[in-house]
């Protein structure tokens, strides 16, 4: 796996619908401080159902698929909210 700066900052976009034509005003956005508070609030915090979710750097685009494995991964660890008890990502 390449080195990931997970300190930058990073939008977060995704489908409000499955529809294959999506409806207006049906993708969303959210921007977080950094990388890592984005798959943070992906993996262990939004319940939502959310449709071609992605999360995107100035160096780098992850899918949802991407997002999950660089959660999982030991590179990662270190900013895992629920075993640092760190507080949410800002809205």
């Amino acid at each position: 796996m390449p080195i990931i700066n997970f300190d930058l900052p990073a939008d977060l976009f995704w489908a409000r619908s499955a529809r294959r034509v999506v409806p207006k005003g049906g993708v969303a956005h959210r921007r977080f401080e950094t990388l890592a508070e984005g798959i943070c609030f992906v993996v262990e915090e939004d319940q939502a159902e959310r449709y071609g979710v992605s999360i995107d750097t100035d160096e780098n685009s992850f899918s949802l698929d991407e997002i999950e494995a660089l959660y999982q991964s030991e590179d990662f660890s270190a900013y895992r909210r629920k075993s640092r008890g760190s507080p949410a990502a800002k809205p």
